[in-house]
């Protein structure tokens, strides 16, 4: 079964039985900096693989395809360094809910928005309202690092907090499933010094509007040192079991009232 609605042709697309089951996937991924040792198209490359490493993994009577990726999305909290590409808030709602209008268009009347860059998170929550809301379509957003839970122990009780960008679990995560981006000499580990007794400055309490520049020099945040390909090997089966699980329940999922 060919799941890439692109390598269809409009007849092909046509003739979907759509009217039940079904499905549509929107990966979403990031090209910004990952600290010195991880290719800037990090998110992207997860975004990717998991995906399609799912999809492999469907039975092929559940009704999923899937678009080409987003490549560039809300990076901003990056900003100040190179090879950061970003569009606006605004634009990415905009070309989404674009999208969205024709997934409905074509028939479908489920959309979910596969994401693998934190930055899109709250953004993505509340455009998936919008959509449900201004489209009809049952949409779902789904971010890739927590899709399940840590099946690893923290190697630094800081790493669960702090970790959050080119630390361990990526980099690890990388090693796994595409190596030749990661330069393995410019390894690094980096927290942020919050001052503890100030929970302004907690990503993890009360929160406030940063950039990775006010805190980090390196771009990264966590122990990317102590990284491993075996930690990644172990984390990558269950993301994907999961993600494989959740995808076929979305196929048939329908909304009841009580």
């Amino acid at each position: 079964m060919n799941r890439n609605i692109n390598e269809l042709t409009w007849q092909e697309v046509a003739a979907l039985d759509l009217s039940k089951d079904g499905a549509i996937v929107l990966p979403i991924g990031s090209i910004e900096q990952h600290g010195p040792h991880l290719s800037t198209d990090c998110d992207l490359v997860f975004s990717e693989k998991f995906l399609e490493m799912s999809l492999a993994q469907l039975a092929p009577e559940v009704k999923i395809w899937r678009l080409p990726m987003l490549p560039i999305s809300k990076s901003n909290e990056h900003v100040g360094f190179p090879g950061t590409w970003s569009l606006s808030a605004t634009t990415l709602m905009a070309v989404i809910k674009d999208i969205a209008l024709s997934a409905k268009a074509n028939g479908f009347r489920r959309i979910v928005l596969w994401n693998c860059h934190g930055g899109n998170r709250a953004l993505l929550e509340v455009l998936a309202r919008d959509i449900r809301i201004e489209t009809g379509l049952m949409t779902f957003q789904i971010f890739a690092s927590g899709a399940t839970p840590d099946p690893l122990e923290p190697l630094d009780p800081r790493e669960p907090d702090y970790g959050i960008h080119a630390g361990e679990w990526e980099t690890s995560m990388m090693m796994a499933v595409s190596p030749d981006r990661v330069r393995e000499n410019k390894r690094d580990c980096a927290f942020p010094d919050f001052q503890s007794e100030t929970l302004a400055l907690e990503l993890t309490g009360a929160t406030i509007g940063w950039v990775t520049s006010d805190f980090m020099t390196s771009g990264t945040w966590g122990d990317a040192t102590a990284a491993s390909l075996e930690r990644g090997e172990a984390r990558l089966g269950p993301l994907i079991e999961r993600l494989t699980t959740v995808l076929a329940e979305i196929a048939s999922f329908e909304i009841k009232q009580n």
